[in-house]
Parts: structure tokens; C-alpha cells; sequence
């Protein structure tokens, strides 16, 4: 039986998305050959899974629970725009973190030491808190891109606060993925977090472009 395509990651709120669809708007005025993600898909990536055995889901969503567990919700702020693997050569352009990013890598962290315990590997770049805003298709008007981010390099947005962590799966289609939630892990103040499980399977995935999840 094929894997599962699968990621954990941390999801935007409204206020956060809103703002994101503004940066792409005027980024988008650059004219660059970008594949923008739509803005209510966009989330922050705390560990890719790649294909997972559907009978070793309930394996790492234990491995989640405990690493979640105990975690209490914490706020993080946007900041700053930039490109990997550098602005002077810009494929992937994200969004970054200010405030609460020692918690967000914190967090991830731990993911990935739950994670490694039931097999994974572990990563080996250390990890770097950002949304995807879009990815560069060809090197029309980059010049004109690496502007605009500069101007915007020390960009300051709003707050969101950072509630659960989700297991998703991903099928990938010709217009973007297909994201669906397989389990949530609320965070929640004192004690070992007992939010986590399965979701019932009716929740719709949502459409994202070209994300590497």
C-alpha cells in the first residue's frame, strides 16, 4: 500500500493570511514568474515526513502528542522578508519570525527528537521558522523581485498566536497539493497535553501551490 504524504506543521490565522496576501500582492507587482501560495493555505513547517505507511500513523501522532505535550499556546510575530537560498538568488520567497521564533525552534525541535525516536531521521539543517509566500519558475523580472524584498528585508507584520500543531497529509495534484488534518495536538497550559487524535475524516484539504510539503 503507497504512503501517505505527510508534514507537521503550525497554521496561520486569519489576521496572519490576510497580511501574507498583501505581501504577495505588491511582491506580485514585480512582475516575477512566482507561484504564489494562496494565502489560506499557508502554513509554517516544523518537520516534512516524505511518505508514511498508513498503519504507522497512529505511531506518530503518539510521537507528536508527547512532543506537543505539555506546551503551552505562545504568540509569534512576522518579520522580515527574504528568499532561500539567498536574496541574491531567490527560489523560495517566505515570510519570517521575530518574536517567538526561540519557541517555534524550540518546538520543532522536540518533533524532531519524538519523531527520530519511532524512526525518522533526523534533520540535519538546523531548522529556520518561515511561511512560504511563493517559488520562483523562471528568472523573468528577479531583478525587479530582489528589490522589492530588499525594501521590505526588515519587514515587521502582525502577531499570531501559536494554539495546536496538525498532521497533515498532502496529495499532490496538477494545481497543488491537497492538504488534510490526520490529527491535531492542542497546546494547553500544565501537564502532558491529552488534545491530540485522529480527525473523523470529514474535514476538507485545502489547495496550496506548488508547496515542497
Amino acid at each position: 500500500m503507497a504512503g501517505i504524504r505527510s508534514f507537521v506543521a503550525v497554521e496561520a490565522d486569519e489576521g496572519s493570511r490576510s497580511e501574507a496576501a498583501r505581501l504577495i500582492e505588491a511582491l506580485r507587482r514585480s512582475g516575477a514568474d512566482v507561484k504564489w501560495v494562496s494565502p489560506e493555505n499557508l502554513h509554517l513547517t516544523l518537520k516534512f515526513l516524505g511518505d508514511v505507511p498508513p498503519g504507522d500513523v497512529p505511531e506518530v501522532a503518539s510521537a507528536l502528542e508527547l512532543a506537543v505535550g505539555g506546551e503551552a499556546p505562545f504568540r509569534v510575530r512576522l518579520a522580515g522578508l527574504g528568499a532561500f537560498p539567498s536574496l541574491s538568488r531567490p527560489r523560495v520567497v517566505w515570510v519570517g519570525v521575530g518574536e517567538g521564533r526561540e519557541r517555534l525552534e524550540a518546538l520543532a525541535g522536540r518533533v524532531d527528537e519524538r519523531l527520530a525516536e519511532v524512526g525518522f531521521p533526523r534533520e540535519r539543517r538546523r531548522f529556520s521558522a518561515h511561511i512560504t509566500l511563493g517559488r520562483c519558475r523562471s528568472s523573468r523580472n528577479l531583478a525587479e523581485l530582489k528589490t522589492a524584498l530588499a525594501e521590505r528585508r526588515n519587514y515587521t507584520g502582525p502577531e499570531f498566536t501559536v494554539s495546536r500543531v496538525v498532521l497533515f497529509s498532502s496529495v499532490l495534484r496538477p494545481t497543488g497539493p491537497i492538504y488534510t488534518p490526520l490529527a491535531i495536538f492542542p497546546l494547553q497550559v500544565g501537564g502532558p497535553n491529552q488534545g491530540g487524535g485522529f480527525s473523523d475524516g470529514q474535514g476538507q484539504g485545502s489547495r496550496a501551490d506548488d508547496e515542497s510539503d
